[in-house]
Protein backbone atom coordinates (compact mmCIF):
# COMPACT_ATOMS: atom_id res chain seq x y z
CA UNK A 1 0.00 0.00 0.00
CA UNK A 2 1.55 3.28 -1.13
CA UNK A 3 1.01 6.69 0.46
CA UNK A 4 2.73 10.08 0.43
CA UNK A 5 4.44 12.14 3.12
CA UNK A 6 5.62 15.75 3.09
CA UNK A 7 9.38 15.73 3.48
CA UNK A 8 10.40 19.36 2.87
CA UNK A 9 8.91 22.85 2.72
CA UNK A 10 10.34 26.01 1.17
CA UNK A 11 9.26 29.53 0.29
CA UNK A 12 10.38 32.58 -1.66
CA UNK A 13 9.31 36.18 -1.16
CA UNK A 14 10.51 39.18 -3.17
CA UNK A 15 12.40 41.56 -0.87
CA UNK A 16 10.36 44.67 -1.69
CA UNK A 17 7.68 45.20 0.97
CA UNK A 18 4.68 47.44 0.23
CA UNK A 19 2.92 48.83 3.30
CA UNK A 20 -0.65 50.06 3.53
CA UNK A 21 0.65 53.59 3.95
CA UNK A 22 2.51 53.30 0.64
CA UNK A 23 -0.68 52.15 -1.11
CA UNK A 24 -2.45 55.20 0.34
CA UNK A 25 -0.17 57.39 -1.77
CA UNK A 26 -1.62 55.80 -4.94
CA UNK A 27 -5.34 55.58 -4.08
CA UNK A 28 -8.01 56.73 -1.66
CA UNK A 29 -7.34 54.31 1.17
CA UNK A 30 -5.59 54.15 4.53
CA UNK A 31 -3.80 51.74 6.81
CA UNK A 32 -6.84 51.67 9.10
CA UNK A 33 -9.28 50.98 6.25
CA UNK A 34 -7.22 48.07 4.90
CA UNK A 35 -6.54 46.52 8.32
CA UNK A 36 -10.18 46.66 9.37
CA UNK A 37 -11.45 45.03 6.18
CA UNK A 38 -8.73 42.46 5.54
CA UNK A 39 -6.23 42.24 8.40
CA UNK A 40 -3.39 43.02 5.98
CA UNK A 41 -0.53 45.28 7.10
CA UNK A 42 1.91 44.69 4.24
CA UNK A 43 2.57 42.55 1.19
CA UNK A 44 5.56 41.77 -1.07
CA UNK A 45 5.84 42.97 -4.67
CA UNK A 46 8.41 41.93 -7.25
CA UNK A 47 10.74 44.39 -8.89
CA UNK A 48 11.77 44.53 -12.55
CA UNK A 49 13.37 41.39 -13.91
CA UNK A 50 11.72 38.95 -11.49
CA UNK A 51 9.27 36.42 -12.98
CA UNK A 52 6.88 33.91 -11.41
CA UNK A 53 9.24 31.12 -12.46
CA UNK A 54 12.08 32.75 -10.49
CA UNK A 55 10.04 32.71 -7.28
CA UNK A 56 8.86 29.15 -7.98
CA UNK A 57 12.39 27.86 -8.56
CA UNK A 58 13.74 29.58 -5.43
CA UNK A 59 10.96 28.13 -3.27
CA UNK A 60 11.58 24.69 -4.81
CA UNK A 61 15.31 24.89 -4.12
CA UNK A 62 14.59 25.73 -0.48
CA UNK A 63 12.18 22.79 -0.18
CA UNK A 64 14.73 20.46 -1.77
CA UNK A 65 17.41 21.72 0.63
CA UNK A 66 15.21 20.99 3.65
CA UNK A 67 14.50 17.52 2.26
CA UNK A 68 18.18 16.87 1.57
CA UNK A 69 17.50 16.31 -2.13
CA UNK A 70 18.46 17.71 -5.54
CA UNK A 71 16.47 18.39 -8.69
CA UNK A 72 17.57 15.16 -10.30
CA UNK A 73 15.95 13.22 -7.44
CA UNK A 74 12.43 14.34 -8.47
CA UNK A 75 10.03 12.18 -10.50
CA UNK A 76 7.14 14.62 -11.05
CA UNK A 77 6.38 18.36 -10.78
CA UNK A 78 3.02 20.01 -10.17
CA UNK A 79 2.80 23.80 -10.43
CA UNK A 80 -0.24 25.74 -9.20
CA UNK A 81 -0.55 29.32 -10.46
CA UNK A 82 -2.89 31.86 -12.05
CA UNK A 83 0.03 34.09 -13.05
CA UNK A 84 2.53 32.06 -15.11
CA UNK A 85 5.33 33.73 -17.04
CA UNK A 86 3.57 33.00 -20.32
CA UNK A 87 0.06 32.20 -21.51
CA UNK A 88 1.74 29.01 -22.69
CA UNK A 89 3.83 26.96 -22.07
CA UNK A 90 3.08 26.32 -18.43
CA UNK A 91 5.10 27.11 -15.33
CA UNK A 92 5.87 23.48 -14.51
CA UNK A 93 8.26 22.94 -17.41
CA UNK A 94 10.20 26.08 -16.49
CA UNK A 95 10.65 24.76 -12.97
CA UNK A 96 11.77 21.38 -14.37
CA UNK A 97 14.41 23.08 -16.50
CA UNK A 98 15.46 25.58 -13.83
CA UNK A 99 16.08 22.86 -11.24
CA UNK A 100 18.12 20.72 -13.63
CA UNK A 101 15.70 17.82 -13.37
CA UNK A 102 15.60 14.81 -15.61
CA UNK A 103 12.95 14.81 -18.39
CA UNK A 104 10.20 14.16 -15.87
CA UNK A 105 6.55 15.18 -16.31
CA UNK A 106 5.70 18.73 -15.21
CA UNK A 107 2.05 19.77 -15.08
CA UNK A 108 0.20 23.00 -14.24
CA UNK A 109 -2.93 23.31 -12.09
CA UNK A 110 -5.22 26.29 -12.76
CA UNK A 111 -7.74 26.57 -9.94
CA UNK A 112 -6.49 29.83 -8.46
CA UNK A 113 -6.64 30.05 -4.65
CA UNK A 114 -7.57 26.37 -4.40
CA UNK A 115 -4.54 25.38 -6.46
CA UNK A 116 -2.28 24.10 -3.70
CA UNK A 117 -5.06 22.16 -1.99
CA UNK A 118 -6.02 20.49 -5.26
CA UNK A 119 -2.32 19.98 -5.92
CA UNK A 120 -1.93 18.01 -2.69
CA UNK A 121 -4.88 15.82 -3.68
CA UNK A 122 -3.51 15.31 -7.20
CA UNK A 123 0.00 14.58 -5.96
CA UNK A 124 -1.30 12.04 -3.47
CA UNK A 125 -3.35 10.29 -6.16
CA UNK A 126 -0.32 9.99 -8.45
CA UNK A 127 1.90 8.74 -5.65
CA UNK A 128 -0.56 6.11 -4.43
CA UNK A 129 0.02 4.33 -7.75
CA UNK A 130 3.56 3.61 -6.60
CA UNK A 131 5.01 4.89 -9.87
CA UNK A 132 6.47 8.14 -8.54
CA UNK A 133 8.85 8.29 -5.57
CA UNK A 134 9.39 12.01 -5.08
CA UNK A 135 7.11 14.82 -6.26
CA UNK A 136 7.50 18.60 -6.10
CA UNK A 137 4.37 20.72 -5.61
CA UNK A 138 4.75 24.48 -6.07
CA UNK A 139 2.37 27.41 -5.62
CA UNK A 140 3.72 30.64 -7.10
CA UNK A 141 2.16 33.99 -7.95
CA UNK A 142 2.93 37.50 -9.11
CA UNK A 143 -0.17 39.64 -8.70
CA UNK A 144 1.43 43.07 -8.69
CA UNK A 145 1.82 43.15 -12.48
CA UNK A 146 -1.87 42.43 -13.17
CA UNK A 147 -3.14 45.05 -10.73
CA UNK A 148 -3.49 48.78 -11.07
CA UNK A 149 -2.67 50.84 -7.98
CA UNK A 150 -5.61 53.17 -8.48
CA UNK A 151 -9.08 53.90 -7.14
CA UNK A 152 -10.79 51.86 -9.86
CA UNK A 153 -8.85 48.70 -8.86
CA UNK A 154 -8.56 49.53 -5.15
CA UNK A 155 -10.72 46.75 -3.71
CA UNK A 156 -8.53 44.17 -5.43
CA UNK A 157 -5.05 45.66 -5.34
CA UNK A 158 -4.93 46.20 -1.57
CA UNK A 159 -5.51 42.47 -0.93
CA UNK A 160 -2.94 40.66 -3.04
CA UNK A 161 0.79 40.06 -2.83
CA UNK A 162 3.55 38.13 -4.61
CA UNK A 163 5.27 35.00 -3.36
CA UNK A 164 5.85 31.28 -3.74
CA UNK A 165 5.92 28.14 -1.64
CA UNK A 166 6.75 24.51 -2.31
CA UNK A 167 6.66 21.08 -0.71
CA UNK A 168 8.44 17.83 -1.49
CA UNK A 169 6.26 14.72 -1.18
CA UNK A 170 7.80 11.27 -0.90
CA UNK A 171 6.13 7.91 -1.44
CA UNK A 172 6.20 5.36 1.38
CA UNK A 173 4.68 1.91 1.57
CA UNK A 174 3.32 -0.35 4.24
CA UNK A 175 0.49 -2.65 5.21
CA UNK A 176 -1.50 0.30 6.57
CA UNK A 177 -2.01 3.79 5.15
CA UNK A 178 -2.27 7.00 7.20
CA UNK A 179 -5.69 7.57 8.74
CA UNK A 180 -7.29 9.79 11.34
CA UNK A 181 -7.10 6.89 13.80
CA UNK A 182 -3.42 5.98 13.56
CA UNK A 183 -0.14 7.84 13.89
CA UNK A 184 1.26 7.06 10.44
CA UNK A 185 2.56 10.23 8.83
CA UNK A 186 1.22 11.25 5.43
CA UNK A 187 -1.75 12.33 3.36
CA UNK A 188 -5.01 10.98 4.78
CA UNK A 189 -7.90 12.40 2.77
CA UNK A 190 -8.95 15.19 0.40
CA UNK A 191 -12.12 16.93 -0.75
CA UNK A 192 -12.64 19.23 -3.76
CA UNK A 193 -15.56 21.05 -5.32
CA UNK A 194 -16.48 23.71 -7.85
CA UNK A 195 -19.41 25.85 -8.98
CA UNK A 196 -18.96 27.56 -12.33
CA UNK A 197 -22.07 29.71 -11.85
CA UNK A 198 -19.80 32.05 -9.84
CA UNK A 199 -17.04 32.21 -12.44
CA UNK A 200 -17.64 35.84 -13.40
CA UNK A 201 -17.74 37.06 -9.80
CA UNK A 202 -13.94 36.79 -9.58
CA UNK A 203 -12.34 37.01 -12.99
CA UNK A 204 -9.72 38.52 -15.26
CA UNK A 205 -11.55 38.69 -18.61
CA UNK A 206 -8.91 39.89 -21.05
CA UNK A 207 -6.74 38.90 -22.77
CA UNK A 208 -8.71 35.81 -23.71
CA UNK A 209 -10.87 33.99 -26.23
CA UNK A 210 -14.35 34.56 -24.81
CA UNK A 211 -16.01 35.40 -28.11
CA UNK A 212 -14.00 38.55 -28.78
CA UNK A 213 -12.69 39.09 -32.33
CA UNK A 214 -9.11 39.29 -31.07
CA UNK A 215 -7.18 37.70 -28.21
CA UNK A 216 -6.06 41.13 -27.00
CA UNK A 217 -7.15 44.58 -28.09
CA UNK A 218 -4.44 47.24 -28.15
CA UNK A 219 -6.67 49.66 -26.25
CA UNK A 220 -7.65 47.34 -23.43
CA UNK A 221 -4.99 48.57 -21.05
CA UNK A 222 -7.37 51.50 -20.51
CA UNK A 223 -10.38 49.34 -19.66
CA UNK A 224 -11.46 47.30 -16.66
CA UNK A 225 -11.56 44.18 -18.87
CA UNK A 226 -7.80 43.82 -18.49
CA UNK A 227 -7.92 44.26 -14.71
CA UNK A 228 -9.11 41.65 -12.20
CA UNK A 229 -12.79 42.02 -11.30
CA UNK A 230 -14.21 40.88 -7.97
CA UNK A 231 -17.70 41.12 -6.50
CA UNK A 232 -16.36 41.27 -3.00
CA UNK A 233 -19.45 40.63 -0.90
CA UNK A 234 -20.59 37.67 -3.01
CA UNK A 235 -17.11 36.12 -2.98
CA UNK A 236 -16.84 36.64 0.79
CA UNK A 237 -20.18 34.93 1.49
CA UNK A 238 -19.45 32.01 -0.83
CA UNK A 239 -15.99 31.58 0.66
CA UNK A 240 -17.29 31.30 4.22
CA UNK A 241 -20.06 28.91 3.19
CA UNK A 242 -18.00 26.61 0.98
CA UNK A 243 -14.95 26.49 3.26
CA UNK A 244 -17.19 25.58 6.20
CA UNK A 245 -18.98 22.91 4.17
CA UNK A 246 -15.88 21.26 2.73
CA UNK A 247 -14.06 21.18 6.06
CA UNK A 248 -17.11 19.74 7.81
CA UNK A 249 -17.45 17.06 5.12
CA UNK A 250 -13.78 16.10 5.39
CA UNK A 251 -13.87 15.87 9.18
CA UNK A 252 -17.16 13.97 9.29
CA UNK A 253 -16.03 11.40 6.74
CA UNK A 254 -12.97 10.69 8.88
CA UNK A 255 -14.86 10.50 12.17
CA UNK A 256 -13.36 13.72 13.51
CA UNK A 257 -14.44 17.02 14.98
CA UNK A 258 -12.47 20.23 14.70
CA UNK A 259 -11.34 19.74 18.29
CA UNK A 260 -9.34 16.68 17.15
CA UNK A 261 -7.16 18.84 14.91
CA UNK A 262 -3.78 20.05 16.08
CA UNK A 263 -3.69 22.76 13.42
CA UNK A 264 -5.95 24.31 10.79
CA UNK A 265 -4.31 26.01 7.81
CA UNK A 266 -6.88 28.08 5.90
CA UNK A 267 -6.31 29.93 2.65
CA UNK A 268 -5.26 33.48 3.47
CA UNK A 269 -7.95 35.49 1.66
CA UNK A 270 -9.15 37.77 4.43
CA UNK A 271 -8.60 37.77 8.19
CA UNK A 272 -12.35 38.12 8.73
CA UNK A 273 -12.94 34.86 6.84
CA UNK A 274 -10.27 33.10 8.90
CA UNK A 275 -11.80 34.42 12.11
CA UNK A 276 -15.31 33.36 11.10
CA UNK A 277 -14.05 29.84 10.41
CA UNK A 278 -12.10 29.74 13.66
CA UNK A 279 -15.14 30.76 15.67
CA UNK A 280 -17.52 28.47 13.80
CA UNK A 281 -15.31 25.45 14.52
CA UNK A 282 -14.56 26.70 18.07
CA UNK A 283 -10.79 26.59 17.67
CA UNK A 284 -8.34 28.59 19.79
CA UNK A 285 -6.17 31.13 17.99
CA UNK A 286 -3.02 29.05 18.42
CA UNK A 287 -4.58 26.20 16.39
CA UNK A 288 -5.27 28.37 13.32
CA UNK A 289 -2.41 29.61 11.14
CA UNK A 290 -2.73 33.20 9.98
CA UNK A 291 -0.06 35.25 8.22
CA UNK A 292 -2.16 37.41 5.90
CA UNK A 293 -0.96 40.49 7.78
CA UNK A 294 2.54 39.87 6.41
CA UNK A 295 1.94 38.69 2.84
CA UNK A 296 -1.63 39.51 1.80
CA UNK A 297 -3.41 36.99 -0.42
CA UNK A 298 -0.80 35.12 -2.47
CA UNK A 299 -3.42 32.79 -4.03
CA UNK A 300 -1.85 29.37 -4.71
CA UNK A 301 1.12 30.20 -2.45
CA UNK A 302 -0.81 30.84 0.78
CA UNK A 303 -0.89 27.25 2.08
CA UNK A 304 2.84 26.50 1.70
CA UNK A 305 3.74 29.94 3.10
CA UNK A 306 1.61 29.10 6.14
CA UNK A 307 3.26 25.68 6.41
CA UNK A 308 6.69 27.27 6.29
CA UNK A 309 5.82 29.82 9.00
CA UNK A 310 4.13 27.20 11.20
CA UNK A 311 7.22 25.00 10.97
CA UNK A 312 9.41 27.93 11.94
CA UNK A 313 7.31 28.85 14.98
CA UNK A 314 7.19 25.24 16.19
CA UNK A 315 3.49 24.54 15.68
CA UNK A 316 3.94 22.21 12.71
CA UNK A 317 6.02 19.22 13.78
CA UNK A 318 5.92 15.51 12.87
CA UNK A 319 2.85 13.71 14.13
CA UNK A 320 0.49 16.69 14.19
CA UNK A 321 -2.97 16.20 12.67
CA UNK A 322 -3.47 19.06 10.21
CA UNK A 323 -6.32 20.21 7.98
CA UNK A 324 -6.15 22.75 5.19
CA UNK A 325 -9.13 24.51 3.61
CA UNK A 326 -9.31 26.80 0.57
CA UNK A 327 -11.67 28.76 -1.67
CA UNK A 328 -10.94 30.49 -4.96
CA UNK A 329 -12.13 31.84 -8.28
CA UNK A 330 -14.11 29.47 -10.38
CA UNK A 331 -15.66 29.07 -7.82
CA UNK A 332 -13.45 26.27 -6.49
CA UNK A 333 -12.78 24.95 -3.00
CA UNK A 334 -10.85 22.17 -1.31
CA UNK A 335 -9.63 20.65 1.95
CA UNK A 336 -6.88 18.21 2.92
CA UNK A 337 -6.29 16.07 6.00
CA UNK A 338 -2.63 15.34 6.78
CA UNK A 339 -0.66 13.62 9.52
CA UNK A 340 2.44 15.83 9.37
Amino acid sequence: MFFSQIRGVGCALPPHIVTNDELATHMDTSDTWIRERSGIIQRHHVTDGIATSHLAIEASQNALKQAGLKGEDLDFILAATLSPDYFFPGLGVQIQHGLGCRTIPAMDIRVQCSGFSWGLATADAFMRTGKYKRLLLVGAEIHSRIMELSNRNRNFSVLFGDGAGAVILETHSGSEAPSAKNNIRGMIDHEMGSDGSGAEMLILRRPGNAGEPTFQDMGEERSMASLPHMEGQAVFKNAVTRMSEVLTELLTRNGLTAADLDLLIPHQANLRITEMLRKKFELPEEKVVSNIHLYGNTTAATLPLCMNDAQNDGRLVPGKLVATVTFGAGFTWGANLIRW
